[in-house]
């Protein structure tokens, strides 16, 4: 009796090895192929009975394949078993339509296959209903990613500078100035109190102790205190430190703002118990767990950064921060001992080792042209900044009131393109209103 002629078209060679290795082998002759011309090209040469075919063939896919085998008048007389190992229904329907044999999930035992080969050939062979069980998860393990913890994170209320924006092109990142939540344990820390505080007040618990950081008293940095939902609590315990400014102190600062001239509620008549402490550049000191340093900036006025400790991650702050300020040469060229940076060497200490940096990039290289002097830096400027301190990873905030959503996509590739062109590798995020780091 003539053996049936078998070709195993399929890309795992373990697979025809496991097939033509079976007890049962010698009852047929197996000839295989790895990929779809070869498929087609024995077909013509070997002359199968049976085709026993994945249905991912590479080069050709294997639905195209059933669909020329059972076109073709010399053809159309063999037989396609298709098998899968990621079986949907529009390809077992699309199989069916095309008029294969059976639809074999992956992984299968050889015994399997040798069942179809036998009842293929006496004729018994009945194709299968189509079945997704081996993917369902009901009743089975299934992964759940571990979630960052509700009480130790930070999260950005507000990633805007100057001033706040709104309507459909500033939607992805957001419209409001800078707002940040620091969280650990117990322990609540806010740096700013930009337009984006006002929505942070919504949803903090009451009688909280509530330690308010203010990197500098423009504006976009106080606008949303009035609105700070907290300061109308009388079991609120507020504590607001800001740097000593050139005119007057941050009590002095947040007086004049709520007066009846700006505001319809004076400082005097908050119900919160608010204590201001006028801070400047010092040594680290502690609230609760965290650990706070300051160093002043370069931008008009007092101005402070922030560099947080917190059990092992420590991360700088600093929005506004003219870095390298005047210059517009290509930040690779500068030497650690560069006369351009003698003025940062401070700043560049204060910074390094940190795990991540908070750094606005406020313009672009051109923009920068004509904006020096205003206290921001460039993206290139600010990326030397992240050279010399050798921080791993920079989180973009500031963002310009100017630049729209698709603004701000378009320069997420420029500090890219910088970042690879100083040969850093340094990873960029660009901070968006919403946007939460675990601690």
């Amino acid at each position: 009796m003539n053996k049936k002629k078998i070709l195993i078209a399929d890309s795992d060679p373990k697979i025809a090895k496991a097939i033509k290795n079976h007890k049962n082998a010698s009852h047929y002759i197996f000839e295989t192929a790895s990929h779809g011309p070869e498929c087609l090209a024995k077909i013509e040469t070997f002359h199968p009975d049976l085709v026993f075919m994945e249905l991912l063939l590479p080069h050709i896919h294997g639905i195209e394949i059933l669909r020329k085998i059972k076109t073709d008048p010399r053809t159309n007389h063999i037989g396609v078993i298709i098998t899968s190992a990621n079986t949907m229904i529009q390809d077992y329907r699309s199989a069916v339509n095309t008029r294969c044999d059976e639809f074999l999930q992956k992984p299968f035992e050889p015994a399997q296959a040798f069942s179809l080969f036998k009842r293929f050939f006496q004729g018994t062979l009945h194709l299968s209903e189509f079945t997704d069980k081996e993917h369902r998860t009901e009743g089975k393990h299934c992964y759940f990613p571990k979630l960052h913890s509700p009480t130790s994170y930070i999260k950005f209320w507000g990633t805007r500078g100057s001033n706040p924006v709104s309507g459909p092109e500033y939607v992805r990142f957001g419209g409001n100035t800078c707002c940040l939540e620091i969280r650990y344990g117990d322990d609540l820390i806010i740096v700013d109190a930009g337009t984006g505080i006002r929505s942070l007040g919504t949803v903090l618990p009451k009688s909280k102790n509530i330690h308010l950081f203010i990197s500098h008293t423009h504006w976009d940095h106080l606008a949303g205190f009035p609105f700070f939902a907290p300061i109308y609590d009388p079991h609120c315990h507020l504590t607001i430190y800001a740097p000593l400014g050139f005119e007057k102190t941050a009590r002095e600062v947040f007086t004049e703002m709520l007066s009846f001239a700006y505001f319809p509620v004076r400082l005097d008549d908050i119900k919160s118990q608010i204590t201001f402490k006028d801070i400047h550049e010092r040594d680290p000191f502690h609230i609760g767990t965290i650990k706070v340093n300051t160093h002043y900036a370069f931008h008009p006025g007092a101005t402070l950064c922030f560099k947080f400790g917190i059990e092992k991650t420590t991360f700088g702050y600093a929005t506004d921060n003219e870095f390298l300020m005047g210059y517009h040469g290509n930040p690779s060229l500068l030497a650690k001992n560069s006369p351009h940076l003698a003025p940062y060497q401070s700043m560049i200490k204060f910074f390094k080792g940190a795990d991540f940096l908070i750094h606005e990039a406020q313009y672009t290289p051109i923009e920068y042209q004509t904006k020096v002097g205003w206290g921001h830096s460039s993206i290139a400027g600010a990326a030397a900044l992240l050279k010399h301190t050798e921080i791993p990873e920079w989180i973009i905030t500031h963002h310009d009131p100017k630049h729209t959503d698709m603004d701000l996509l378009k320069k997420s590739q420029m500090q890219f393109d910088v970042l690879d062109d100083l040969k850093m590798k340094c990873r960029p995020r660009m901070a968006f209103d919403g946007m939460t780091i675990p601690l």
